[in-house]
């Protein structure tokens, strides 16, 4: 079997939960210590909510962004190669490890709770309520906002660490042995201390003698960077905030009636419940336990997740129409990669990148995956994700997409006995020789078909296919220098990602 690209000790089940005010089964569990690919793991309680007739809930992979590393369930397809094929050819865009907090989410939700908490001279009132009494002595994980907003964290680290080994079980025989002993593989960062010390630490466990190229995340940048959105003028961040804010007013409402209820001179608001909700993974990733997951009930998590599948919907997904273009620099190196015999251009077997929480949804949209109308053409997209109510079906949920250190991986395999049609590309690449050669995509370790090209061995499609249905999406969204009204003094002005070709340096 192929090993699973969890990373062991971050998806041990254990934890706790006690509701308002539902009664669950409480139960704590230790996890034993893990390796994976001879690297230590760090533990994180897993926090299952335990019901009637056997159900369980994991808040920790409904968490959207702030959540430790888990694979994704995806749509059950097995992660081994099929049989018959090899994986000689992958390449990887992955997020950051944990971080204490992002700045938004600092400045916006935890910063104001926190304090309002530290300053609040009633405590015992929270000791009249078991599941709130945590809060009488609780203290803000953050204790220094300038060395560590937006810092990885120690367990972000070796969280790190382990994907490395991961990583060496899956591709081991794609590590470049000769280009390792001269120091040439390399490993890309985005500038972000955040990518630059997540890829140290990956690469410090990859243990192949591997360089760190460090791309700048300018403005000016266009699109040859491992951050887009960040040098697409038109980008806005913001996107989201309204279709999101509707729902968070609607779900937080009796929140904040029930735990005013509990602690009233408190005085708890929107704010706070958002805070309290986004400190269950902050905590997590920080100090690897907390009780902030145990106080809301599973329908209320699922709550908080569908206000971030709003907010990234409308800023970096299929709500966004420039979202595919930011997305398709990075889908058409892939393609070039995976489609060159030559080692002239590319001369590693694999690449791993590593950027923000932006970029994975956005290749998802270029790729047209995780897309609410897929097989529904005619359909708005937009109202798939209503504002008033969750849609329970959708194919969005970017739990599954964006997780610290959550990765798309595109593979090519090469499969016995299976001959297709050959074809050329045009985007640059080489002539494409389809004999027995596949390509499929990972989403955190699950397999994800491309729905219009999943007639190979596994749902893998056909190189040639690949590349003619990527050729198609290029023609609807390569145009990353007029969406993002890149003018001409741009130096850099490009719709192309070049970052990868082993004549180019970066500092």
């Amino acid at each position: 079997m192929r090993p699973s690209s969890s990373l062991a000790g971050l998806c041990l089940a254990a934890g706790s939960v006690a509701a308002i005010p539902r009664a669950w089964v409480v139960e704590n569990t230790a996890s034993e210590p893990s390796v994976v690919g001879g690297i230590p793991i760090p533990h994180h309680k897993r926090q299952i909510i335990e019901g009637p007739g056997g159900y369980t809930f994991n808040v920790l992979e409904h968490m959207a962004g702030i959540a430790p590393y888990f694979d994704s369930p995806g749509v059950q397809l097995d992660p081994s190669p099929p049989d018959g094929c090899t994986v000689d050819k992958a390449t990887y865009l992955v997020r950051h490890s944990n971080i204490y907090a992002n700045d938004f989410d600092y400045e916006t939700y935890l910063s104001p709770f926190l304090s309002k908490l530290a300053n609040y001279t009633n405590r015992d009132v929270f000791t009249q309520t078991p599941d709130l009494a945590f809060l009488a002595n609780y203290t803000s994980p953050i204790t220094n906002e300038t060395e560590q907003i937006e810092k990885v964290t120690p367990s972000g680290l070796d969280a790190a660490a382990a994907f490395a080994g991961v990583i060496k079980e899956l591709y081991p025989n794609l590590l470049n042995i000769s280009l390792s002993e001269s120091g040439a593989f390399r490993v890309w960062a985005a500038s972000a201390s955040r990518d630059v010390d997540t890829a140290n630490s990956f690469i410090g466990a990859l243990g192949n003698n591997a360089s760190l190229v460090t791309v700048n995340e300018g403005e000016n940048d266009s699109a040859d960077s491992l951050t887009p959105h960040s040098s697409c003028p038109v980008f806005d961040s913001a996107m989201g905030s309204v279709q999101s804010g509707a729902w968070v007013q609607k779900y937080t409402a009796p929140l904040i009636t029930r735990f005013n209820n509990a602690a009233p001179e408190f005085n708890f608001t929107l704010t706070d419940i958002v805070g309290m909700q986004q400190l269950c993974g902050y905590d997590n990733v920080i100090r690897n336990q907390t009780d902030f997951c145990n106080i809301f009930t599973a329908e209320e998590w699922l709550d908080f997740e569908y206000a971030n599948d709003l907010m990234y919907f409308y800023s970096i997904g299929f709500g966004n129409m420039i979202a595919p273009q930011l997305g398709m620099p990075w889908v058409r190196s892939a393609l070039n990669i995976l489609s060159a015999n030559d080692t002239s251009t590319f001369n590693q077997t694999l690449y791993v990148s590593f950027s923000h929480r932006e970029e994975p949804p956005l290749i998802m949209t270029a790729l047209k995956l995780f897309n609410n109308s897929a097989y529904y053409p005619a359909l708005d997209v937009n109202s798939t994700m209503p504002t008033d109510r969750i849609n329970y079906d959708r194919a969005w949920k970017t739990s599954q997409i964006l997780p610290f250190l959550g990765h798309v991986g595109i593979e090519r395999l090469q499969c016995a006995n299976t001959t297709v049609n050959s074809t050329q590309s045009d985007d640059g690449a080489e002539t494409i020789s389809d004999v027995g050669s596949f390509v499929r995509v990972l989403v955190n370790g699950a397999p994800i078909p491309i729905p219009d090209c999943q007639d190979g061995p596994g749902q893998a499609c056909a190189l040639g296919k690949f590349s003619d249905y990527i050729q198609g999406r290029v023609a609807l969204y390569g145009d990353f220098i007029g969406a993002c009204g890149i003018n001409d003094t741009v130096t850099n002005r490009t719709d192309t990602l070049s970052i990868y070709n082993a004549s180019v340096a970066h500092a």
